[in-house]
């Protein structure tokens, strides 16, 4: 994982990865943003750490989150030997604090692009973390949660979400907490996949399901359905819905074989308001793609902005659109890239701008690319590469604060 500043509020920034430390400068220009190697550590240097004896290291875990509390300061998390860690950087992340075990008893949690550990700190230094716990058989799971009261110091045993009992699937957790202070768990859930099968019927893929907690997870509501027939493996996007609502865009299965998006409306109180198919790409496919979407609210009332990835009948690559939950219905649709290997984008606003980054794959070599709007997404600067690497890299996600946007892979 390496963090990049976004914006030009910050001169340079430290980053790390397993074997890899490098300090980078950015200058800001009107919408492109102009990216400068100024200095590379030695490499001795980058290959001091030994995972085998510091196994908890922040260089050596996999699957990363990031989020910075009002304070400013960086918060982690990663997955390491079958433990989910937590450290945080004062300082945008030259130097980390001694990683925290989360799960003092290990357990499989899940670590991959698509299904990685959450992290929430509060107003209060309250940190909160999800993540999902891989059971004993395929593609079966557990919605895991604890909190830390004391700043991230200790953390409480964790706890299971999910409230049917059954060893099915519920995986693929996103979690969000909203100014009234309520806090989402989503997840992909199969109870009525395992329901439907048990009187021999039809049904597919998974379903969507959520629950809520009003006092920072010291307690949740019983579980809410939101959707039947989602795609089994693609993880959901969160946006605010007002002061205590959350809006989430996920792909879900339409007429029995199509893969697209659709949005709705969580209210606390386990109400859901369905908008309707967000995208229509028409992508047929009779698997999991593991690609799922991002949105970001927009300075329109009732709209979102939405970033995603598809290989439909219609459209192929990352796209772009602005989604109406009112009306349902989506415009300036834009395809980003359509290059084959292109993927997985993420998109934020910050300063009155919006920020689209995503993966490209050129046959050799993976790109981290960028383009920016100032006009709430009619318009978007000329694509740009603020990376590239020949190693295996991480999704690209973006991350803000009060006084810049930074990004993580």
């Amino acid at each position: 994982m390496r963090i990049l500043p976004m914006t030009s509020n910050y001169t340079s920034a430290q980053f790390f990865a397993k074997n890899q430390l490098r300090r980078l400068s950015f200058g800001c220009g009107a919408l492109v943003l102009n990216m400068a190697l100024i200095s590379m550590l030695n490499a001795t240097e980058l290959s001091s750490v030994d995972c085998e004896r510091e196994a908890s290291s922040v260089d050596c875990g996999s699957a990363y989150s990031a989020t910075i509390d009002e304070l400013g300061k960086l918060w982690i998390s990663y997955v390491r030997n079958k433990h989910v860690y937590v450290s945080r950087s004062d300082d945008k992340g030259r130097n980390f604090s001694a990683p925290v075990k989360v799960n003092r008893i290990a357990e499989d949690a899940e670590h991959n692009g698509e299904n990685r550990p959450k992290i929430i700190v509060t107003a209060n230094s309250e940190v909160l973390l999800s993540w999902t716990l891989k059971t004993s058989n395929r593609y079966t799971g557990e919605i895991r949660f604890a909190r830390s009261s004391d700043g991230g110091k200790t953390f409480s045993k964790p706890k299971t979400i999910n409230d049917d009992g059954l060893s099915v699937g519920h995986r693929f957790d996103s979690m969000f907490l909203t100014k009234s202070g309520h806090l989402y768990l989503a997840w992909i859930d199969k109870r009525e996949l395992h329901a439907s099968t048990q009187i021999g019927s039809n049904y597919a893929g998974a379903a969507i399901y959520y629950a809520v907690s009003d006092d920072y997870g010291r307690s949740f509501s019983p579980n809410y359905p939101v959707s039947s027939n989602s795609c089994e493996c693609c993880r959901i996007a969160m946006a605010p819905s007002g002061e205590d609502g959350v809006a989430i865009l996920w792909r879900q299965i339409y007429e029995e074989k199509i893969r697209d998006h659709a949005f709705a409306i969580l209210r606390p109180e386990g109400n859901v308001i369905f908008s309707g198919r967000a995208s229509v790409d028409d992508w047929y496919i009779n698997a999991c793609p593991h690609h799922g979407p991002s949105m970001e609210i927009a300075a329109s009332e009732n709209e979102y902005h939405m970033a995603w990835f598809s290989n439909g009948n219609i459209n192929q690559g990352v796209y772009y659109a602005r989604y109406n939950a009112l009306t349902g219905s989506s415009d300036a649709t834009m395809q980003v890239d359509g290059m084959p290997g292109s993927g997985h984008p993420d998109i934020k606003e910050f300063d009155g701008k919006l920020y689209l980054v995503w993966k490209g794959f050129d046959g050799s070599a993976t790109a981290l690319n960028l383009i920016v709007s100032s006009d709430n997404g009619q318009t978007w600067s000329a694509a740009q590469i603020l990376r590239s690497t020949e190693l295996a890299s991480d999704y690209p996600l973006l991350v803000r604060d009060k006084e810049a946007l930074f990004l993580s892979w």
